[in-house]
């Protein structure tokens, strides 16, 4: 798949055509969890329920997008193995899923919810594996102007028409710093250095999509070392946080891979030296050697 193309194009959708996906692409979507999906931490199992429209009345109540649940024909749920870095698997996962759906031509958009146990209750799922996430998918409507909400808090929303496709919700030098948080001083010569990887993989990154576009997070570079940095976020929960976060490390590590070959995070043992405001933690950290970027540019 071309990762920069299908992230830059994206859009969530939440109005369907009552239409249903094919079975022959149904059996493709299961058949790329189990295979090719990509994972961040592949020590956790996972399995892929796909629901149609009848799981509707079940979900309605447990899940939802700002707390309404988006009518479709389908529904993605995904059930993790509960584990330390079950939340960062999932968004990295589900991601990888939302972004293979649209290079199969459907469209879809995450959905919320607050209690994993309950939306296995009212889906009579079995215990035994966690709701790590979940999204409605299925054929858009088409739609000549999309509003777009762009939620400051929750109770500040200006609605605006979205005039292009897609308007990052941050700006690269509003995600990145460079040795210091805090600190841009170096930041465009350093990636200079990369030719477009780090910019490719920082803007794709900046097109992540999280819990009320809020994008609790921002990279701090250090010589190759590239870390995801958790900010603290008062309208964002520790689970939604961590989905997020796995969503950006996909975003990034998927664009730059494609430069580089396969990008590895680290999510343990991670430096214990690197000054952060209170509340900031290191969520990953990869290691991109100029070098290879420049064998591959």
């Amino acid at each position: 798949m071309n990762y920069s193309a299908l992230i830059e194009g994206r859009r969530s959708v939440r109005a369907f055509l009552d239409k249903a996906v094919p079975e022959e692409l149904i059996l493709e979507i299961l058949e790329y969890h189990d295979k090719s999906c990509k994972r961040l931490a592949p020590d956790i199992d996972t399995a892929l329920l796909i629901l149609d429209e009848s799981s509707q009345s079940a979900l309605e109540g447990t899940a939802g997008y700002k707390q309404f649940l988006i009518g479709a024909p389908h529904y993605l749920l995904l059930l993790s193995d509960r584990g330390p870095h079950m939340g960062l698997n999932a968004g990295y996962m589900m991601e990888d899923m939302i972004l293979k759906l649209e290079d199969m031509g459907l469209n879809s958009c995450w959905l919320t919810f607050t209690d994993g146990a309950a939306v296995s209750s009212a889906l009579g799922i079995s215990p035994f594996m966690e709701v790590a996430a979940i999204a409605a998918f299925g054929y858009g409507k088409k739609v000549r102007r999309e509003l777009q909400l762009n939620v400051i808090s929750m109770s500040n929303v200006d609605i605006a028409v979205k005039r292009h496709y897609y308007d990052p919700k941050k700006s690269i030098q509003d995600m990145v710093y460079y040795e210091s948080w805090g600190s841009r001083e170096g930041l465009d010569e350093h990636m200079g250095f990369y030719g477009d990887i780090l910019w490719d993989s920082f803007y794709a990154a900046s097109q992540s999509p999280s819990y009320l576009n809020r994008q609790p997070y921002g990279f701090l570079i250090r010589g190759h070392e590239i870390m995801l940095v958790s900010v603290p976020d008062e309208h964002t929960d520790e689970y939604d946080g961590q989905l997020n976060l796995g969503i950006a490390l996909l975003h990034f590590g998927a664009v730059a891979a494609q430069w580089v070959g396969n990008v590895q995070w680290q999510l343990d043992g991670l430096p214990a030296d690197v000054e952060l405001p209170e509340g900031h933690a290191i969520a990953a950290l990869c290691r991109i050697l100029r070098d290879a970027a420049k064998r591959n540019t």
